[in-house]
């Protein structure tokens, strides 16, 4: 019994709020079906009990990846997704089931914000993601596209690069390059021009063309 009345509403309020209301927590991937872009997940976080002991968070099925998109999916960004891969689990203030499944009417469900209503964006974990403070950058293992301050962009992986700055001009590094057209393919250090043929057309030869790859 408490001897304040405030203080028993007070606890109780708080006790139903803690148990029947989740808005948004930090979780994990458990599995991920990309064909139908759904996820099995799991809070990281364990609740509570009021005796103290903790009570282990439960695998969450169905959880829909809220990939960035636009121009009715035409535009869009996805990735691959793994067991561990850490996600901000965003739980709805109303059932899901009939929204999933393409109706935008009244849920017929009554349940609010259920951990089972919940959408997942990648992403959020407690290492984060070492960022380049300067400039915006998107990679994949060692691909990478790197967008520059002053209008440059830099796009390669650890074996060849395209520079391209400012004022448009592209600088190409690589082992090798290769030419592939329907007409033709070659590879560029390779590949030389007849010395003394007419390239330019003006029935005279031309003696001092250069030699690509020379």
């Amino acid at each position: 019994m408490y001897s304040d009345p405030l203080e028993a509403i007070q606890l109780a309020v708080e006790s139903i709020l803690s148990e029947s209301i989740n808005t948004s927590m930090p979780a994990s991937i458990m599995s991920y079906d990309a064909a139908k872009n759904r996820a099995v997940i799991k809070p990281d976080l364990p609740k509570r009990l009021d005796n103290g002991n903790p009570l282990e968070s439960p695998k969450v099925v169905e959880i829909p990846i809220a990939w960035p998109s636009a121009v009715g999916g035409k535009a869009s960004l996805t990735m691959p997704l793994q067991a561990g891969d850490p996600l901000v689990s965003v739980v709805q203030q109303r059932s899901l089931e009939g929204w999933l499944d393409g109706h935008r009417t009244m849920p017929n469900d009554p349940r609010q914000f259920d951990i089972s209503d919940s959408i997942a964006i990648p992403g959020g974990g407690a290492s984060g993601t070492v960022a380049d403070p300067n400039h915006v950058v998107l990679k994949f293992d060692k691909c990478f596209l790197s967008l520059h301050n002053d209008n440059s962009l830099v796009l390669g992986n650890d074996k060849a690069t395209i520079t391209i700055d400012p004022a448009g001009v592209m600088t190409l590094k690589a082992q090798s390059i290769k030419i592939d057209t329907p007409s033709n393919s070659f590879t560029l250090e390779t590949h030389k021009h007849s010395q003394g043929s007419d390239s330019d057309g003006d029935g005279e030869v031309d003696t001092n063309q250069p030699v690509a790859g020379s």
